[in-house]
């Protein structure tokens, strides 16, 4: 209990001092590299998930998420979901269909201590990246798309209590948002990164993640490093400096069954290091999740 309470003061205590990072483009949270146990030997799961964020010059962030993991195969889960975003700031108020995620989840191995999955999934872009108000195009802090189809590939193994898992995002080509610096941009418009026809470079990542059971609540304490791999480009191949680099992020789960069937899961997520520059939007200085989950 001890070793509770210390990680959430120092967990709450961090998220008061830093003020970027945490969300991602989809690598950490894609079934099986997501926080939480193995789930290749459960029934089929549906999930309703709210997700609240502060971004890029306090742009507020929403989505409601809506997931489906269904077993196929024997030790094997295929893994939907779909989000609805929403997005209040300064520029105005956007709402719209997010990327769609696909990902499969495939044990090879185990045994009474140890388990060992591959992961492989997709993202698929809800639109362009490039929605406008009044006809100027938005900064990606406001887009509801990332815009480009994205691969992901991982590896994740349980011990005893321990999570950990590695994985890989590769984005193809750029996508069309048209956001660049003008004089003529309306007022607060040029407070924001450029990200002109943006290519986003590759991530890898590591979960270390420690679970707790108290009662019928499960604990989950994780450390979420996440690595760009190189600067990402806009417009004709011009390198964004200081887009590259290490987001450090700390999270914490807890899960209560409320019935045989549902559950309620809390999150959140906060960085303690981040990139100085990240055209992508994705910049968050807090992320909190409520969900609700029905097993069949």
């Amino acid at each position: 209990m001890r070793l509770i309470i210390s990680t959430l003061l120092y967990f709450i205590y961090s998220v008061s001092l830093f003020s970027q990072g945490c969300s991602d483009a989809g690598l950490c949270t894609i079934s099986g590299l997501d926080s939480g146990y193995d789930k290749t030997e459960m029934k089929s799961t549906f999930k309703y998930s709210t997700i609240f964020g502060l971004g890029e010059q306090n742009v507020f962030h929403i989505s409601t998420q809506l997931e489906a993991s269904i077993p196929t195969i024997k030790s094997q889960v295929i893994q939907i979901k779909i989000p609805y975003n929403f997005t209040f700031g300064n520029l105005g108020n956007i709402s719209g269909l997010g990327d769609l995620s696909i990902s499969l989840n495939q044990k090879i191995f185990s045994n009474q201590n140890t388990r060992l999955n591959i992961i492989a999934g997709i993202k698929i872009p809800s639109n362009d990246a490039n929605k406008t108000i009044d006809g100027f195009p938005l900064p990606m802090a406001y887009q509801t798309s990332l815009g480009t189809y994205d691969m992901i590939l991982g590896l994740s193994t349980i011990y005893k209590k321990w999570h950990f898992g590695f994985g890989y995002q590769h984005s193809f080509g750029h996508n069309l948002n048209e956001f660049e610096y003008r004089y003529d941009n309306p007022s607060d418009f040029n407070n924001y990164n450029e990200s002109y026809h943006l290519q986003r470079a590759d991530d890898i990542m590591l979960r270390i993640e420690r679970q707790l059971l108290i009662g019928n609540a499960n604990y989950m304490f994780s450390v979420l490093p996440i690595y760009h791999l190189g600067d990402d480009k806009i417009k004709n191949g011009q390198d964004v400096r200081n887009s590259s680099g290490l987001t450090l992020n700390l999270v914490a789960k807890s899960e209560f069954a409320i019935t045989k069937d549902w559950k309620m899961e809390f999150t959140l997520a906060a960085p303690i290091i981040d990139k100085e520059v990240r055209p992508d939007g994705l910049t968050r200085s807090f992320v909190a999740v409520i969900s609700f989950a029905r097993h069949f």
